[in-house]
């Protein structure tokens, strides 16, 4: 891994001269298993610090490879790359590659940028807020916040007959209110109410940063609608949280007629040079691949430009916590004087 990592730093370096941009390098491990996988305002820190150090290249291009994490770091991500663009005063843009996968918060990084580009094989996914859920016995599992939402609301359709007619209507922003206590006990023992709530607000935050990024891209580019959108932040149309979305899939979204999401071929017009490129960019997304994922180390992040490489230790599936000196001691048998 050290020599891959050094292999690494060159690749990078060999990319920005490629681009003639400044490159930033995000791969996270697909394994994970707590949160130091995910995007993160420890990212956020670490992006802005990266970005402190002057370089006199025009443009940032973040290659990005990540699973997903929290919207609201993926919202603050936007805004470091964003202000640092600005602040560079001489009109320099935001770009994000995806060599492979930018899923989730990931996928909302990626559609704050100026523009997109897509492998051929890359893919983006929905922006749906995910619960981590851990059962009686301590297995963890990911749970759509919108199931919890389709649930109760289906539950409580206004349409329903019979006792919830009596108590809903359309007009009521607090349906069970309505209810008599007994049957708001026995619907709460019956059901997550709270998780239902917090399920909601979570796919309210995401819509609204999502709807934040849309107004921006209208401003831009008055071809392009909310609708194009819609395909990211509704689960109902992808069905599934790691649904796949493509260029198939965008074929009619102006979202690509208007080359915000573009092919990665584009972005040099001399197909050799592109050729190049690809095959040294593929390289960097394996070897991040390997070393991210694999159990035998706990790196679970890089984060990297040619001035500066930073990693995020924590645990991946089929690991176990390692611990600290203090712990271990704690848990020793005391000897008696």
């Amino acid at each position: 891994h050290d020599s891959s990592i050094e292999r690494c730093k060159k690749i990078i370096k060999d990319l920005e001269n490629y681009l003639n941009k400044r490159v930033v390098a995000y791969f996270s491990s697909e394994v994970g298993n707590d949160a130091a996988s995910m995007v993160n305002d420890e990212d956020v820190f670490i992006i802005e610090n990266l970005l402190s150090i002057p370089n006199d290249k025009k443009d940032l291009v973040l290659i990005l490879h990540s699973n997903g994490g929290f919207s609201l770091s993926a919202e603050r991500i936007i805004d470091v790359c964003r202000n640092y663009c600005v602040q560079r005063n001489d009109d320099s843009k935001f770009y994000v590659i995806v060599p492979k996968k930018a899923k989730s918060a990931a996928t909302i990084i990626a559609l704050g940028s100026d523009k997109i580009y897509l492998r051929d094989t890359a893919e983006l996914g929905p922006v749906d807020p995910q619960f981590i859920v851990a059962d009686k016995d301590g297995n963890i599992q990911v749970e759509p916040a919108y199931l919890y939402v389709d649930a109760l609301e289906n539950i409580f359709d206004n349409e329903a007959t019979g006792i919830f007619k009596k108590y809903f209507n359309k007009n009521n922003n607090k349906p069970l209110s309505k209810l008599p206590n007994e049957m708001k006990l026995k619907l709460l023992e019956q059901c997550n109410y709270a998780m239902f709530v917090n399920a909601k607000n979570e796919l309210g935050l995401s819509d609204s940063i999502i709807e934040k990024i849309s107004k921006e891209k209208i401003k831009q580019y008055p071809n392009v609608s909310l609708k194009d959108f819609d395909i990211f932040r509704d689960p109902h149309i992808t069905k599934s949280h790691g649904r796949l979305i493509n260029f198939s899939d965008l074929v009619n979204n102006t979202l690509q007629t208007e080359k915000i999401i573009e092919r990665l071929e584009n972005i040099f017009e001399d197909k050799n040079k592109f050729k190049n490129f690809d095959n040294v960019l593929w390289e960097l997304y394996v070897r991040k691949k390997q070393l991210v994922n694999d159990p035998g180390n706990n790196i679970v992040k890089t984060i990297e430009s040619t001035e500066e490489f930073f990693v995020s230790f924590g645990i991946k599936r089929g690991q176990t916590k390692k611990e600290t000196p203090e712990e271990k001691q704690a848990e020793e048998p005391t000897q008696p004087q």
